[in-house]
């Protein structure tokens, strides 16, 4: 499996060629080696007990600057021990820098983070998402990089940033014999085509945002020109009996405000997206697809209490404009979510809870993980993601996915 990424991969021969070039002019610093070692264990707690997730991971990185240009690439070399289709190598990003006094500029694959959440994306939607395994992954290996172009320019109460995605990429859901699949189309429905952007420069999306920086507070506004990262199916009639169902994806237009004010040992934290022409399933699959308006809004609040304590708290909540009984998704859902860690032994162990729980089915995710770091640059991690609840829940469809974990990563 290689899947380097159009931009990428000319980046990448760009860091080759500057590693053989300038590293003759300025010596063995001019390229910098690092990155880790991760071997990763899932197992299953019902039966049949199997592991959802063996994989052994390197992820090598490389850096090289000069004269205002700096050079980033890394790559991911895996074994799968579950399915080893899914074994290989990928870029996992490569981009050049061009860092000036008050502008910088960064081409190539990149992972681009927007938004303060934890654990949940509102207007952190730039880079499309990798489900294959749920959200049981961190976060940072959720989302996927996108060959981009990000300019940013700074001045003394903010900062401005223009995005440009020339091709367009979809997000990554599980197969349909994975444990995390969900549902299915049914004997008598037949996937035919995807209308699925091609890559080709009049499908590129682009993003703008502008953040201030205030005494005491800051908050950022964006919008979002883009296509839906997931395919919502349209379904025809065919002769006898059955249906055929075709990937759709259609432009979009999210726009985000994102708001920060810490108080004392308190951080409160806003952040609320609205989307146009969003694309959503109706409950008869015979009838059209219908776009929608949605709004999605966070409240958060940070507790740093001391003696290493963190306590986290969020709520969620997404409504869909002029909502019909027609479409599969709920006219309203709201989530709460608590993460409380505490750092121990001069922070050689760190125990954390992340709970999601929704208030109106009452299922939940409770993620529990204990990170114990021997030496420096060695990190030993156990935990248990304990899904639970109604199994037409976001979360209680997984309760047969409830799993203990382990995970050794080792930087370099």
């Amino acid at each position: 499996m290689i899947r380097p990424g159009w931009i990428g991969l000319a980046v990448a021969a760009a860091i080759l060629w500057v590693q053989n070039g300038w590293a003759l002019q300025l010596g063995e610093q001019a390229v910098d080696v690092s990155g880790y070692l991760e071997s990763r264990h899932c197992l299953q707690t019902q039966s049949p007990n199997e592991f959802l997730a063996s994989e052994t991971l390197l992820r090598p990185e490389i850096r090289s600057s000069k004269d205002g240009f700096e050079l980033f690439a890394s790559a991911d070399i895996s074994e799968n021990h579950v399915n080893a289709d899914e074994s290989g190598i990928e870029l996992h990003e490569a981009y050049v820098d061009y860092i000036a006094s008050v502008w910088d500029l960064r081409l190539g694959r990149q992972i681009i983070t927007w938004g303060n959440a934890d654990g949940v994306r509102i207007t952190d939607n730039i880079c499309p998402s990798d489900y294959s395994e749920y959200i049981t992954r961190d976060f940072d290996e959720i989302r996927v990089a996108v060959d981009a172009l990000k300019l940013r320019w700074f001045s003394k109460y903010g900062s401005a940033e223009l995005i440009y995605i020339p091709f367009f990429e979809a997000g990554i859901l599980p197969g349909p014999d994975s444990p995390w699949a969900v549902g299915g189309m049914g004997e008598d429905i037949s996937i035919d085509g995807s209308d699925e952007p091609e890559k080709e420069l009049e499908n590129g999306e682009i993003a703008v945002k502008y953040a201030f920086f205030f005494p005491g507070w800051d908050c950022a506004f964006s919008y979002f020109y883009t296509w839906n990262d997931f395919p919502v199916y349209a379904f025809t009639e065919i002769p006898g009996p059955g249906m055929s169902a075709a990937a759709t994806y259609e432009r979009r237009h999210i726009y985000g405000l994102e708001l920060s004010l810490p108080y004392r040992n308190f951080v409160i934290r806003g952040e609320t997206a609205y989307t146009r022409d969003g694309l959503y399933q109706p409950r008869m699959a015979a009838r059209p697809l219908q776009k929608k308006d949605s709004i999605q809004w966070l409240l958060g609040l940070d507790w740093y209490p001391g003696n290493q304590w963190t306590l986290l708290c969020q709520l969620v909540d997404e409504r869909i404009r002029d909502h019909s009984a027609a479409l599969c998704a709920a006219a309203h859902s709201t989530i709460a979510t608590f993460n409380l860690s505490r750092d121990l032994f001069r922070e050689k162990l760190t125990l954390s809870v992340m709970l999601y729980y929704d208030l109106d089915i009452h299922d939940s995710l409770a993620r529990l993980s204990a990170d114990y770091k021997p030496v420096d640059g060695c990190t030993l991690s156990f935990g248990a993601d304990i899904f639970s609840g109604d199994r037409e829940g976001d979360f209680g469809q997984y309760k047969d996915n409830t799993q203990v974990w382990t995970k050794l990563k080792y930087y370099f």
